[in-house]
């Protein structure tokens, strides 16, 4: 590699990086980052099930399970709360905000 190239190129203090080094990293990111990497975050946190009934179904966020009577209508919860986990968990009482 070219030196000068070598000189930009951010340093790594190692795998016991400190948190506020992290911190900066975290300020790099515009506010569209953060929000992205916060909703995977939540996504991550718990698995989804469905489970189709006779009459509508059963989702199950983690280890809670919310009944519908419609199975359309539960799909288009699931697409909310793929689309903006934060909100839709906190209305569930997912989340404890």
């Amino acid at each position: 590699m070219n030196e000068e190239l070598i000189r930009e190129m951010p340093q790594c203090e190692g795998p016991m990086q400190e948190l506020t080094e992290m911190n900066k990293v975290d300020s790099c990111e515009s506010k569209e980052q953060r929000e992205q990497r916060r909703r995977l975050e939540i996504l991550q946190k718990w698995d989804i099930g469905i489970q189709v009934l006779n009459r509508g179904c059963v989702v199950k966020v983690g280890c809670k399970s919310i009944a519908f009577t419609n199975i359309e209508e539960a799909y288009k919860e699931i697409g909310r709360y793929l689309e903006n986990p934060l909100l839709v968990a906190n209305e569930y009482g997912f989340l404890n905000l």
